[in-house]
């Protein structure tokens, strides 16, 4: 793939209607003990590799009851770009 205009990253349950949601990683809303990526980079048509930029993060949370995400935006050194989703899961609608 020469270009793209989206990169996603993320997590997604999956069950069937009317039952509980699974949780989502560790069960943990963001706070330090949820599922991450870190280190999130792409290359820009340079071919040089980049961090996404602050408005070009768009996070997206369809239960907000169930899951969430906390984004820590380029935190430097071990982390980069990085983010932690997750959450318990539960009764989160259809």
């Amino acid at each position: 793939m020469s270009t793209a205009d989206h990169v996603g990253w993320g997590g997604r349950t999956k069950t069937r209607p009317s039952t509980d949601s699974p949780q989502m990683g560790s069960g943990h809303l963001p706070n330090d003990t949820a599922c991450y990526f870190r280190q999130m980079w792409f290359k820009d048509p340079s071919a040089v590799a980049r961090g996404p930029k602050s408005n070009q993060v768009y996070p997206l949370v369809d239960k907000p009851t169930c899951y969430d995400i906390k984004n820590y935006g380029d935190k430097g050194g071990h982390n980069g770009y990085y983010f932690e989703f997750g959450g318990p899961g539960g009764s989160c609608g259809d």
